[in-house]
């Protein structure tokens, strides 16, 4: 008998509750334990990475934006690996990479006016709003840790990690709720499931 429902009862008991933000519909009802990674000393990662434990029956996805029911903040699931024993998964791990941004992504509408200054006026088409995402400067490695401030990241080295299933494409703007202009100046795929790294910078347009 797998012990997969014995450990997801144990994650009711004892877990944090979540929901799956989804076009379709928000689904409610999923739990996960949050396991503190003591070997992390940067303050960066230990707030914004998360190491978690899923359900066997699990319905979140790769690359999904889950809300945690406490304390409300919002986060993607960056990876998700089966645990198996005897042949069953009786589990899933994975790492959330909370959202520490959220704003509104454009797209060039193809139409544009001309001002009084006879300055060209770019029209935009919404995508997608409210979109949240990752912002973070890259490091070494490739991989991403910062310290500072969003409002203090250097326009020339801002990269951002987005849902795939956004559509996120080059040209395109994000405009965070704080007021900012980010062009995207290029998009890279299949570094993480579900999950593109865009680089960014400042949009004067």
């Amino acid at each position: 008998m797998s012990i997969g429902p014995d450990i997801k009862e144990a994650l009711v008991e004892v877990g944090t509750s979540f929901t799956i933000m989804r076009e379709s519909g928000d689904v409610a009802g999923g739990y996960l334990d949050v396991t503190p990674n003591t070997q992390v000393t940067k303050p960066f990662i230990r707030e914004f990475f998360l190491e978690v434990m899923l359900s066997y029956d699990t319905e979140v996805l790769a690359g999904e934006i889950v809300e945690l029911d406490t304390p409300g903040t919002k986060h993607m699931l960056a990876n998700k690996t089966a645990d198996m024993f005897e042949n069953e998964i009786i589990k899933y791990d994975g790492v959330l990479y909370q959202c520490n941004v959220s704003g509104e992504l454009l797209r060039p509408s193809g139409e544009a006016d001309w001002n009084d200054d006879y300055q060209r006026v770019q029209h935009w088409e919404s995508i997608k709003d409210p979109c949240y995402a990752l912002l973070t400067t890259p490091v070494h490695g490739g991989e991403i840790e910062t310290d500072e401030a969003i409002g203090l990241l250097d326009m020339e080295r801002v990269e951002m990690y987005i849902q795939s299933s956004v559509g996120i494409q080059e040209l395109d703007r994000y405009q965070p709720a704080s007021g900012e202009y980010y062009r995207v100046e290029a998009v890279k795929k299949r570094r993480y499931p579900g999950i593109d790294v865009v680089l960014l910078g400042e949009d004067t347009r």
